[in-house]
């Protein structure tokens, strides 16, 4: 077998060390104290072959989650054990257990619907939400698959769901079984899984699509109510596979739609009465001799699917068929050349630049259509690429070309100061302030992955403040080790521990640019009290994003020490323009 070329990163001017520490930036969360060294030491091409093909266990990160028992519940056990507020109210209510009049947050009415909670052994929705951005920022922070956890990000940005609400009841299942487990796989895989999850159906409504009235479908009769629904088949189209650009029509979209009628959720909200009805309902359909598709809570309803023929982009799909109309239409989408073009545009944002090189994008397409959809691979052949080592330095005056969102930014702070991330409470409302609030991406698109969205004024202030207090243990739930980047030795002056920390904390690049930048911001004492008035100021003028159940609210952060110099310094330098560039 032929052996591969080298990582080209020699080429681009990079040491081993410079090269360990982009690769530890673009393809982890970036590198903890010492880790860039090592791995220039055990070679860059070992750890990127590691990252690729990542071990099935990581026992310490296990060890972290062991209490979280949701993370390998099925959707139908979360969504009978999780109730949002105002559904358990009317839970409760229906039960007399609590008076009507009422709302959940009422002092009249919370013990008693918290005892009765309790007494059902009901969660809240509040819990959840917590527990699985816990989840999220402890695998991106401590996973040593970290590949695996930024594309786990990626993809579910492209195929975002809102997870406002109740809709977070679906959300721990789709990142688990239709994000993260296909992440290295084909990427038709990927598409069908997203395609089927609950998640997804309900988030873009087609749980209730139908064929209208007097349609013929694949069983039986037309529903009486109800009709076709097209926000999944254009969001199919438009951002999940051919892109705003990729040639089809919006008799396209209604065609796509049509192919997808039937596909749909069963209901379950942790209502007794309400699924029997479902079941009963569904049992009945199958007497009859209905070919309903049941996985989990995703079920094809025959009977509410248009079984009229069909053309989506110049493809005839025969009339008379079911469910084969839908995966047809994915099995065109993931094949398409459009396709191709979009996904590897989109690896090219956000692992190269936010203006990629159209050389690289169709190196990259041609990746992904040589091996069928082959995400591993499309993702070995951009490590393998020139480009992706010359964004090591090619943003402004040399910089890295991509600068951090608000998850990276905090999960590389954790990472870099050597952090135990045990809680996510005195995080969460640094995140919603930096417009990034895990699993809270309201439109279709996901959060943005480009330095416009996330620079200004306000944002990089809440930044600074939220890096001077995680640097000084002052970030409730997140403790740094500072003696791990200097092995235990401490500066002897505040120019020392400057020049010490810079290099520390941003290994691989010229540090004099930043030690000249920040010499005299950590010789004003009063700096860290000034950022954290601004940030402040700053916060309350930005419009939070939903929050019903009060989980971004939780910021109650213990008072700065400015006196810490060595806390003082770190927090500078992670505030600094060079530690938000990646």
């Amino acid at each position: 077998m032929r052996r591969a070329p080298p990582l080209p990163y020699a080429q681009a001017g990079l040491s081993d060390e410079a090269a360990a520490a982009h690769a530890l930036n673009r393809l982890a969360f970036g590198p903890r104290p010492g880790e860039a060294a090592e791995v220039a030491r055990r070679g860059v091409e070992s750890w990127v072959d590691e990252q690729l093909a990542p071990p099935a266990s990581d026992p310490d990160l296990d060890r972290r989650l062991a209490d979280l028992d949701l993370l390998a519940w099925t959707t139908e056990e979360i969504t009978s054990r999780y109730l949002t507020p105002a559904f358990a109210l009317r839970r409760a209510v229906a039960e007399g257990a609590v008076p009507e009049g009422y709302g959940p947050r009422d002092a009249e009415v919370r013990d008693r619907l918290r005892a009765w909670m309790d007494q059902r052994q009901i969660r809240s929705v509040a819990e959840l939400r917590r527990d699985l951005i816990r989840a999220k920022l402890t695998r991106a922070v401590h996973a040593r698959a970290q590949l695996r956890e930024v594309l786990t990000d990626f993809w579910f940005n492209h195929f975002n769901v809102d997870g406002r609400g109740g809709q977070i009841l679906t959300v721990p299942t789709y990142e688990r079984d239709a994000i993260r487990a296909h992440v290295f796989g084909r990427f038709r895989d990927l598409l069908g899984a997203t395609a089927r999850h609950p998640a997804m159906l309900t988030y873009l409504d087609n749980w209730q699509s139908r064929a209208p009235s007097g349609t013929p479908v694949a069983f039986g009769r037309a529903p009486r109510r109800g009709g076709i629904n097209e926000n999944y088949g254009r969001e199919l189209l438009e951002l999940h596979t051919l892109g705003v650009d990729g040639g089809y029509s919006q008799a396209d979209v209604v065609a796509v739609a049509r192919a997808f009628t039937g596909w749909s959720v069963i209901p379950n909200r942790g209502d007794p009465d309400a699924m029997e009805q479902v079941e009963t309902g569904l049992a009945r359909l199958e007497s009859r001799g209905a070919p309903l598709v049941r996985d989990g809570l995703f079920v094809f309803r025959p009977n509410w699917h248009d079984a009229a023929p069909k053309t989506v982009l110049g493809r005839a799909l025969p009339g008379g068929r079911g469910i084969e109309d839908g995966e047809d239409v994915l099995d065109l989408l993931a094949a398409h050349e459009a396709t191709a073009s979009l996904i590897a545009h989109k690896l090219a944002v956000r692992f190269v630049d936010d203006d990629p090189d159209e050389g690289l994008v169709g190196r990259l397409a041609d990746a992904f259509r040589r091996t069928d959809g082959d995400l591993g691979a499309v993702m070995r052949a951009l490590v393998a690429d020139r480009a992706f080592w010359d964004a090591a330095r090619s943003g402004p005056d040399g910089a890295p070309s991509k600068v951090k969102t608000p998850f990276e930014f905090v999960a590389s702070a954790a990472r870099a100061t050597g952090a135990d991330v045990e809680d996510v409470r005195g995080i969460l409302g640094p995140l919603r302030d930096m417009g990034e609030p895990p699993f809270h991406a309201e439109p279709p698109t996901g959060f943005p992955d480009h330095a416009a969205a996330w620079v200004n004024a306000g944002l990089l202030l809440t930044r600074m403040n939220l890096g001077l207090r995680l640097a000084a243990g002052r970030v409730r739930g997140a403790r740094p080790d500072l003696d791990a980047l200097t092995g235990g030795r401490q500066p002897e002056s505040v120019d020392a521990a400057l020049r010490t920390y810079v290099g520390a904390l941003l290994p691989g690049r010229d540090p004099e640019p930043t030690v000249a930048l920040l010499r005299p911001i950590v010789r004003e004492p009063a700096f860290a009290r000034r950022v954290a008035e601004a940030a402040t100021r700053a916060e309350a003028e930005t419009a939070p994003a939903l929050d019903d159940d009060g989980v971004f609210a939780e910021t109650a952060d213990a008072p700065l020490d400015a006196d810490d110099t060595a806390a003082f310094v770190v927090g500078v330098v992670l505030g600094s323009p060079a530690f938000q560039r990646q």
